[in-house]
């Protein structure tokens, strides 16, 4: 059943979106994501505790809602589904997960550095990128991790925003049990779970899992 998912077309073409998708959805959520961090952890304003609940919102609103959500979004704006309304919609709904990594790395650093290297003359540019962005690269990574797991995996956003030409691996397997009754999805299912496993316990050596999901 390996080999006959290997073999199937439409499974090598909905893999291969997948794949494209997750990497374009990965370093722009944490792109979005680095700064965003840094304001929640280093910066006080009004509403700092209502911006940080809206960005956070996408994790407890279910899928399904927010899938809706966004190909209505997307088509009252001229996207509509296919591919590039799954890299909108999958980098809407992912960015939490870089968030939340990157705060709790954020959390863990200490400001007094900053603050020396300011008072020695840098800019504040020279600070973020030298200073700060170096000892953020444990929140890069799990960040990233969990972005393209995410990406990857995730069906109730995809489900909606999907096309018969751009249909994502999660989309294709449930499409195939419609109309076919053998363990080919079930193979599929392992072949994903090594992945995020894979990627997961890596993240989980360099990080810790209790650092990542700790927002203070």
């Amino acid at each position: 059943w390996f080999v006959n998912f290997f073999e199937n077309e439409r499974f090598m073409n909905a893999f291969w979106v997948s794949m494209k998708m997750a990497a374009i959805v990965t370093p722009l959520s944490i792109v979005i994501s680095i700064p965003t961090a840094y304001a929640l952890v280093r910066c006080e304003f009004r509403g700092q505790n209502l911006v940080n609940a809206l960005i956070m919102s996408p994790i407890v609103i279910p899928g399904v809602v927010s899938g809706i959500a966004l190909l209505i979004y997307l088509s009252a704006i001229g996207v509509g589904p296919g591919f590039t309304g799954l890299v909108i919609g999958m980098t809407c709904f992912s960015i939490p997960f870089g968030v939340r990594a990157l705060v709790a790395n954020m959390h863990g650093l200490r400001p007094e550095l900053e603050e020396v290297a300011r008072n020695l003359g840098a800019s504040n540019w020279s600070v973020f990128w030298r200073i700060v962005l170096p000892q953020l690269r444990p929140g890069l990574l799990a960040g990233g991790t969990f972005v393209f797991v995410e990406a990857i995996d995730n069906f109730s956003i995809s489900v909606f925003l999907s096309t018969t030409k751009v249909s994502p691996l999660p989309v294709e397997g449930y499409s195939y049990i419609r109309d076919f009754d053998d363990p080919t999805v079930a193979a599929m299912a392992v072949i994903l779970i090594a992945i995020s496993t894979g990627l997961v316990l890596l993240a989980s050596r360099m990080v810790g899992l209790n650092r990542m999901f700790r927002v203070e």
